[in-house]
């Protein structure tokens, strides 16, 4: 009798907890004042153990879609340090694995993802099995030692383009839009890398607000 063995990877890239795997956090910031590295702590809620394959991917052009990424087995040529670059986990264990940034003289946001890939090992079977794997895209970046942030906009009626001059990420988020009967409408966010450019549809003509979450800080902004 012929086996037929389906496997499915699905990389999750938000923090939360998926089938039997978890990672936190799942975004990791290395800063210039810090130690430049950082730990992610590996979880496997499930019975059976997570056999896990992880590797760094530098992200070129950040932010630019679909995602371009350089991987090579050379840590120093990727400009980030992954271990362990394998590891099992067994039922309720929780491991860590530690980024280390290994590029000097960054004057621009530099990023990676961490990929954390369930390796399925030997499945019997007496019929079809269809295997869905859970695995992560854990997102590093490194800040310059100077980061500015710089927010030109653009409005055009319902139309708004907001570009980042600055060295380095913003994340704008809880963005609404009020009308004249003071209804709010949710508007969504998005990270800029620097030197990306974004441009939504508003519901309306009128002003818009966002959270904005730059190197360190919070601040309200208003386009």
């Amino acid at each position: 009798m012929k086996y037929i063995i389906c496997i499915l990877f699905i990389f999750i890239p938000s923090g939360f907890a998926a089938a039997n795997l978890s990672a936190k956090p799942i975004i990791v910031e290395l800063r210039a004042d810090g130690p430049g590295r950082a730990d992610i702590l590996l979880g496997n809620t499930g019975q059976r153990a997570q056999y896990l394959d992880i590797q760094a991917l530098k992200i070129l052009e950040p932010g630019t879609s679909p995602e371009r990424h350089f991987h090579s087995p050379d840590p120093a040529e990727v400009g980030l340090l992954v271990a362990p670059r394998r590891l099992v986990l067994q039922p309720d264990e929780e491991k860590l694995i530690r980024v280390v940034l290994l590029q000097a003289g960054i004057t621009s946001d530099t990023a990676w993802r961490v990929r954390i890939k369930p390796v399925i090992g030997k499945i019997e079977s007496t019929g079809s099995v269809a295997v869905t794997s859970i695995g992560y895209d854990a997102l590093v970046f490194a800040r310059p030692a100077a980061p500015v942030t710089t927010l030109a906009s653009r409005r055009d009626g319902k139309r708004l383009t907001i570009q980042n001059t600055g060295n380095t990420n913003t994340l704008l988020h809880s963005g609404k839009q009020c009308g004249e009967e003071a209804q709010c409408d949710a508007v969504i966010g998005k990270r800029l890398w620097p030197g990306n450019s974004w441009t939504i549809e508003l519901p309306n003509s009128g002003e818009v607000s966002f959270v904005e979450r730059g190197p360190g800080e919070e601040r309200p902004v208003i386009f």
